[in-house]
Order: C-alpha cells, then sequence, then structure tokens
C-alpha cells in the first residue's frame, strides 16, 4: 500500500524567513499602514503561513513564518513577494522588487546540534546485545560531501533548505536482521539519490529512523517525507511505516536569531 499526502497528519516544526530587496536604484518605504497589515497577515493565513517577525526598511525586506509541511520554500517565496507586494501599492506605497531573495529554512536547534543528535543516536539508546548495537552502527549513514550550508540557486534565488525527518515503524515493530537493515540502508541512499535530493545522514534505531536531509525547495517537507517511506515501505515485505512522520526545518540559525 503506497504512503500518499493526502489526510496525512504529521507532527512538524517549519519556519521559513524570506529577504526581498528592491530593484537597483530604488528603496522600500519604511514600515506598512496598521490597516494594510492586518489584510496582509489574513492573507498570508490563508496561504498557510503564520506570521513570526516582518520588518520593511529602505534597504530589505524580510518575513518569517511557521508554515505548514504541505508548502515548499519556492511557493513561500512567491506568495511572501507577492502579498507584500500588492500590500504596498494598495497603500499607494509601490516599490518594484528585485527578483533576487533569499528563503531559509529555520528550526528551535541548529545544524551543528541537529547532525550531533542524529550521529549520537545509539549512544542513548539501552541495547542489551552487543551485536545489534553493532548491525545499527554499521547501517547509519554520513556523507560530509553534502554541505548543509550551502544554498541552492534556483531562479535567481538562494534556498537554505535542511529538513529533519523522522520515520516511526508501524506497531513499533524492531528492526532487527541484517539483511532488513542492510536493504534499508541501500533504499535510503538510493531514494535521495534518484530525485535531487542531498542525504546527509541518517541513523537507523530498533523502531524508528533519523534523517537529515538537504532537501528540493520546489518539494515540501510533506513530499519528501512521503518520498522516503514509498521508495524503502517494501523492504520489510509489509507495510513499514506509520503514516504519521515528523519534519522539521533547520540551519545555522535558529528562531531567536532572526527574531531578535
Amino acid at each position: 500500500m503506497a504512503y500518499t499526502a493526502q489526510n496525512l497528519l504529521l507532527p512538524h516544526a517549519v519556519f521559513y524567513s524570506w529577504t526581498g530587496w528592491p530593484e537597483q536604484g530604488t528603496a522600500f518605504h519604511p514600515g506598512i499602514p496598521p490597516d494594510r497589515r492586518t489584510d496582509l497577515l489574513e492573507a498570508w493565513r490563508s496561504d498557510g503561513f503564520e506570521l513570526q517577525s516582518l520588518r520593511v526598511d529602505g534597504a530589505e525586506a524580510k518575513l518569517t513564518c511557521a508554515v505548514t509541511p504541505d508548502i515548499a520554500p519556492v511557493f513561500y517565496a512567491s506568495r511572501a513577494k507577492g502579498r507584500l507586494q500588492h500590500a504596498l501599492r494598495q497603500a499607494g506605497l509601490p516599490c518594484a522588487f528585485s527578483r533576487k531573495a533569499a528563503v531559509r529554512g529555520l528550526g528551535r536547534n541548529i545544524t551543528e546540534i541537529v547532525e550531533r543528535y542524529v550521529r549520537d543516536q545509539l549512544q542513548h539508546v539501552d541495547l542489551a546485545d552487543p551485536r545489534y548495537r553493532q548491525r545499527l552502527a554499521e547501517a547509519a549513514y554520513d556523507d560530509p560531501r553534502v554541505r548543509l550550508s550551502d544554498p541552492i540557486e534556483l531562479n535567481r534565488s538562494r534556498y537554505w533548505y535542511n529538513l529533519h525527518i523522522v520515520l516511526v515503524v508501524a506497531d513499533r515493530f524492531r528492526l532487527g536482521g541484517a539483511d532488513l537493515l542492510s536493504g534499508l540502508h541501500e533504499r535510503f541512499k538510493t531514494a535521495g539519490q534518484l530525485t535531487g535530493l542531498n542525504l546527509r545522514s541518517f541513523a537507523i534505531m530498533p523502531d524508528h529512523v533519523h534523517l537529515v536531509v538537504q532537501g528540493d525547495p520546489e518539494q515540501s517537507p510533506r513530499e519528501i517525507g512521503v518520498h522516503f517511506q514509498n521508495a524503502t515501505a517494501q523492504v520489510a515485505g509489509c507495510r513499514l511505516w506509520q503514516d504519521e512522520f515528523y519534519v522539521g526545518t533547520f540551519s545555522e540559525y535558529d528562531l531567536h536569531a532572526i527574531r531578535d
């Protein structure tokens, strides 16, 4: 049975910031009139954006929102710019936007902490059999060539789009056999290579898997998680994963830095 994004509820912590600039030789009018700001927030809310911070000055505009996991960074960039441009025009403060923009996935933890957390998973699990612990260690994956601090260039914009995904085994079934662990290891690697996703690392635990992924900005977090579910679901010969999974964004900066 294939996993789909339809009717899939999942815990998430997905935050994006967007920074836009005026065309060279022009400037934004600082701030947004209160009435237009209210309409703007409602418009973004209808898109699935919950405002965390907004600042507009002469040199740049910066927006940070909590978003639903259905929203891809490219869509976020389009609506961030389009809604803001419309609000400024309606307020009688039109400005020509540069085509350049920067979008960054943010989280409550920074990249270093997320990578260490996934890398050190086995140290925090009580396992009686040292041979099983060794099999789990051998099934882990880490690719230092994937630099999560490097942006993805797309349509004259830069995207920092890193995801921490946690897939949970259906009924908390134990991932024990060497063949199963080896098969999952290979399928996860292949799943990333064939779709333009850069798989930084993963850790296979007894009843769940942590993945650290540099995503495709045109794909939503939900789409990427479902892709990994489907790509690996048949390794066990049965329905392997719970429908629900966790997904969160992160980068070198956390939410506190952006809000400050």
